[in-house]
């Protein structure tokens, strides 16, 4: 029996193992302090728990101060096992915090107790980022309960900070460790993907978070033409910037899905508490995705020119605010040795031809793409994040723990696509 024989069927027999990690984490919600919680504290506790059993010659935690947090830090583990000096590492990086569960109501259970449905696991931070976690894992305790040895040097990164912006996540890791990471590495985020498990992503769009604000007048709602009601020019204000930008900005790229740079109003801020006052101040987010054919200055300076007009017609006043605002990194190459070599590992395991493409959403992968990082971003799933009744596939984590194992043996020689 071959290696990978060995190690794919522990794989196909890890069910309740898979499981009992995914039950551990779901019950330990990572929440930042952005979002209404302390940290990632007991989840990077089980993590270490788990790293130290599986013999990580080295366990590290790097703690980024933040003072919102419990005990003032938030917690990244770095964990490392050796192998062949001089090879290529490999570095899988996975993110600890989750959003909130939003509105309870939707959900059909719990969403910290993990539902088991057949083959799907249902729970707040399944999918986003405990299948990565767990998938990662799987693959060294299955050539470790096999009696192997990775063939290169494997390192699992647990972040903190990812969901609101990495300040305390990767961005702090880089300034602080970056010795630890060599542009030759084979550098793997998985934290998005397809359901078919052949999509790489390779490329990202910038990010524009804009918070408009409109001011008018109160006044009583009984006699409207005392005052200016804000609430109408930010339903005005908000049709005319989706409509405008979209318009306006409206290039098309295919190596992106969706192809084309989205502008979606999202989050509003309360106004008035009660029903009968017209409302003087009211506060909404733009989510802005923009292809790197713009620059997101360009896209700022046109939401402020669309917000003038508004105002100019209705008598309020309007500020914008970039509250995120993160250019597109430059794409990792479709012929970097990370993207080939999962190709390659792909293939072996399902005889599926994966593709390198970007995607809308944003990645801690973009970090190490401004530093001139090669880094690839795979996972096989639905897109259930952020979503009630979030969800992952047990056979999903199977396949991508023996796309891992493929990196972390080294079998294949150079890597071929």
């Amino acid at each position: 029996m071959s290696k990978f024989q060995e190690v794919f069927g522990w794989i196909d027999d890890s069910r309740d193992e898979i499981i009992r990690l995914q039950t551990e984490l779901t019950s330990r919600p990572a929440i930042g302090p952005g979002n209404g919680g302390s940290g990632e504290h007991e989840k990077a506790a089980f993590l270490k728990e788990e790293v130290t059993a599986l013999g990580a010659d080295v366990i590290e935690e790097v703690r980024a101060p933040d003072p919102r947090a419990k005990d003032g830090y938030r917690p990244n583990l770095i964990c490392r096992w050796k192998g062949n000096e001089g090879e290529r590492k490999v570095w899988i990086l996975s993110h600890m915090d989750i959003v909130p569960p939003g509105d309870l109501s939707l959900w059909k259970s719990d969403p910290f107790k993990l539902r088991v449905e057949g083959d799907r696991l249902i729970g707040r931070g399944v999918q986003d980022d405990q299948h990565g976690i767990v998938s990662s894992l799987l693959a060294l305790k299955a050539i470790r309960e096999t009696g192997l040895r990775p063939g290169r040097s494997v390192g699992l990164v647990f972040l903190a900070d990812e969901e609101s912006g990495s300040r305390y996540g990767l961005q702090y890791l880089l300034e602080q460790r970056r010795e630890y990471f060599d542009p030759r590495d084979l550098i793997v985020v998985p934290d998005a993907g397809n359901e078919e498990g052949t999509l790489i992503e390779v490329a990202e769009k910038s990010v524009l978070w804009l918070k408009v604000t409109v001011n008018g007048r109160q006044c009583h709602a009984s006699t409207p033409e005392k005052g200016i009601n804000s609430l109408v020019g930010a339903a005005r204000l908000i049709l005319a910037l989706h409509k405008g930008l979209k318009e306006r900005y409206d290039f098309s790229d295919d190596l992106f899905k969706p192809p084309y740079s989205t502008f979606e109003p999202t989050k509003m801020e309360a106004n008035v508490p009660n029903v009968n006052t017209l409302p003087g101040k009211d506060i909404f987010y733009l989510d802005c995705r923009v292809l790197p054919h713009y620059g997101p200055e360009e896209i700022l300076t046109a939401a402020r020119e669309i917000a003038a007009q508004v105002a100019e017609s209705t008598g309020l006043s309007v500020q914008i605010d970039a509250v995120q605002k993160e250019k597109a990194a430059d794409p990792t190459p479709e012929d970097a040795p990370v993207v080939r070599e999962l190709v390659q590992s792909i293939r072996v395991v399902s005889g599926k031809r994966a593709r390198p493409m970007g995607i809308g959403g944003a990645t801690v992968a973009s970090l190490f793409r401004n530093l001139g990082f090669p880094a690839a971003v795979w996972m096989t799933a639905p897109d259930t994040a952020h979503q009630p009744n979030e969800f992952c596939l047990i056979s999903d984590i199977m396949f991508d723990a023996k796309v891992f194992a493929c990196l972390y043996l080294d079998e294949f020689g150079p890597a071929g696509p």
